[in-house]
């Protein structure tokens, strides 16, 4: 398996992996305007409530009790409590009226003794929409640092291509999102930082690669062939490193419980797309804009060439 990996032409290819990127980035794009994102609480306003039993009671008992009080699911959260026959939870739900409000309390004191809500917070919608804005600022600035970072430590050319291929994981992963109806609540942006930041490592290696490559290319050796010297010289690192993380992400998956299951989730589709993105999107990129470059080049010097005037 290892040998074929540093065998095969991955830039044989690269305008068709290129075009499956773009089919997927459009259709994500179409299923986000078309479909929306499922905000959660923390993007579209709702109410939080910290209750307590003096008996025990299970998540799904609560979860089940607000879906029948109110026909809508709830993010049900257990906490700790001091004592071993006491249950608490922190219940998340939409913005309700009044007699919502009241059913919903209603039938959770059915469910366990000495019922009592503890805690209560409201989140408007001004609130919701300033932490959406502060997340997009989050996202877009750590895009332009790492672009600086890039092009200090690389060239601007590198960084440009490296941060198309994490807005390609961005778009992909939101659209995935919208499909599947996973809800977007505050640590979706933990999650999409953190995939940024895996997918921005990834592809460090690579260009590092390429850039080290560079001097020794051949005098005949295709701007395709050079990238995919790289690639080959990488492979094994980035799909070892992937797979590890995969494996944890999907025991999360199975084993995390709904609490951490759209957080997990979300980490799991951007880092498959990071990897992705890294081996074939970002070299994919780099090596256009190189030959773009390097023929607009020649032609600029057979047209000059052509202009220089006659000794005789």
């Amino acid at each position: 398996m290892i040998k074929w990996l540093t065998r095969v032409d991955y830039m044989k290819n690269a305008k068709y992996w290129l075009y499956f990127s773009i089919v997927l980035s459009v259709v994500s794009l179409v299923a986000i305007f078309a479909l929306g994102l499922n905000k959660g609480i923390d993007f579209a306003g709702g109410l939080h409530l910290d209750v307590q039993y003096g008996s025990v009671v299970t998540q799904n008992q609560v979860s089940d009790a607000v879906q029948k009080s109110i026909g809508e699911a709830a993010q049900v959260q257990q906490t700790e409590t001091k004592g071993g026959n006491q249950s608490a939870f922190l219940v998340t739900v939409p913005e309700l009226n009044a007699e919502k409000k009241d059913a919903m309390l209603k039938e959770l004191g059915t469910i366990g003794t000495d019922f009592k809500v503890i805690g209560e917070e409201n989140v408007s919608g001004s609130v919701s929409n300033e932490l959406t804005r502060n997340a997009a600022i989050a996202i877009i600035v750590a895009a332009l640092l790492q672009i600086i970072y890039i092009w200090i430590r690389f060239q601007f050319k590198f960084g440009i291509t490296a941060v198309l291929a994490l807005v390609h994981d961005v778009v992909i992963t939101l659209g995935l999102m919208a499909i599947f109806r996973i809800e977007i609540n505050a640590p979706f942006v933990a999650a999409i930082l953190t995939v940024l930041g895996y997918s921005m490592n990834d592809t460090v290696v690579v260009i590092d690669r390429i850039r080290e490559n560079l001097p020794t290319r051949g005098k005949h050796e295709t701007v395709e062939a050079l990238a995919t010297r790289s690639i080959r010289d990488v492979i094994t690192r980035s799909l070892y490193t992937g797979v590890s993380v995969q494996i944890m992400l999907l025991a999360l998956m199975i084993l995390g419980g709904d609490t951490i299951r759209d957080f997990v989730t979300t980490m799991f589709i951007g880092i498959t797309l990071g990897t992705y993105s890294s081996i074939f999107i970002a070299s994919a990129l780099w090596v256009y804009w190189t030959n773009y470059e390097e023929k607009h080049a020649k032609s600029s010097g057979k047209q000059k060439g052509k202009l220089k005037p006659s000794k005789a």
